[in-house]
């Protein structure tokens, strides 16, 4: 109870902090709600990539121009979100910003799967008299 207290004294206090300032703030889950840690973040145009966090946060409140030196957030800019984590489908997401904190909502991952199918090949030893054209290796007789 006295954490949930000290969490909502911070929040009263940092909102006012935080508004004058620019970012783009989010987190992403996996499809059962599990964080996504070390998922690569990037966001076009900006040159900006990073890494998230072990609860599967980000934060973006700077940029980079060409040349690697940091610039502030541009008002009304059309960016585009990606977020990639091997074993994972890349997720993009086009944020239209305007100014000011923008958080956005939770962003499930969705896991690569891999299509599995029954073979159709029958297995009745019988079928296949010929052995002859067996790949295996016998080391009898060497």
């Amino acid at each position: 109870m006295r954490t949930t207290a000290i969490a909502s004294l911070f929040l009263f206090l940092a909102t006012p902090a935080l508004a004058g300032r620019h970012f783009i703030e989010g987190q992403v889950l996996t499809r059962n709600g599990e964080p996504v840690d070390r998922a690569i973040v990037s966001l076009e145009p900006g040159f900006v990539e990073l890494v998230t966090d072990r609860e599967g946060r980000f934060l973006i409140d700077y940029l980079r121009k060409e040349d690697g030196s940091r610039t502030k957030m541009s008002k009304k800019t059309v960016y585009t979100l990606e977020i990639y984590k091997p074993g994972y489908h890349v997720h993009t997401l086009t944020i239209d910003y305007r100014k000011g904190p923008l958080v956005l909502d939770l962003t499930p991952l969705v896991e690569e799967s891999v299509e599995l199918r029954e073979d159709e090949t029958p297995l009745d030893p019988n079928l296949y008299t010929d052995r002859a054209d067996s790949t295996g290796v016998s080391y009898e007789g060497q």
